[in-house]
């Protein structure tokens, strides 16, 4: 029975992954800004309000909390831009550093080093992507290593035998070995 696997969305380049930080960021700026601007607009209505019911003399609520306001909202735009910043710089390192190394251990397997063992740090993001490209190098590994064994067996029984005489036994052996390293690389889908 196949193994059904879950679609899995990974921003593997820089660029995807800048882009999709700076649209976040943007937005939730964006969003801040929306939120600020509309208390400020009802905090103005409100208190003209009250001012009108109180019949005090006119001032205007502008100028009654200008300063408040003012410092009030530039203290709140400068942490709001400060959190965003941090917390945009820390999902950017959690996605991009997995992701570097990743992206150099499988160029080395890519090289032919099959002796690299893919593995990120425990509190790293696409843990389960490197263990999975550990366990297919491991089982790469393995497969080669058997070809190799049955190439250096054929070898073997090819120099053992003489230029023209080849008994019986040692045929079938090395039909049966030829066999075997046939069945090997036709388990590769070229």
């Amino acid at each position: 029975m196949a193994t059904r696997y879950k679609r899995r969305t990974y921003y593997l380049k820089n660029s995807a992954q800048s882009k999709f930080i700076l649209r976040f960021v943007a937005l939730s700026i964006l969003g801040g800004g929306i939120a600020l601007s509309t208390f400020n607009f009802l905090a103005y209505k409100k208190i003209d309000a009250l001012l009108y019911s109180m019949r005090l003399p006119s001032i205007s609520p502008g100028g009654l909390l200008w300063n408040e306001m003012i410092y009030t909202n530039l203290f709140v735009i400068v942490f709001i831009l400060v959190a965003f910043a941090l917390t945009a710089k820390g999902l950017f390192n959690k996605i991009h550093g997995p992701l570097k190394k990743m992206t150099f251990d499988i160029g080395r397997i890519n090289g032919g080093d099959l002796s690299t063992i893919v593995s990120l740090r425990q509190h790293d993001e696409f843990r389960d992507i490197a263990s999975e490209l550990a366990q297919m190098t491991d089982a790469l590994r393995q497969r080669l290593a058997k070809i190799k064994a049955l190439t250096d067996d054929i070898v073997t029984n090819t120099e053992n035998t003489s230029a023209g005489t080849m008994d019986e036994a040692c045929r079938a052996n090395l039909e049966k070995t030829i066999a075997t390293l046939r069945k090997e690389i036709e388990a590769f889908t070229l």
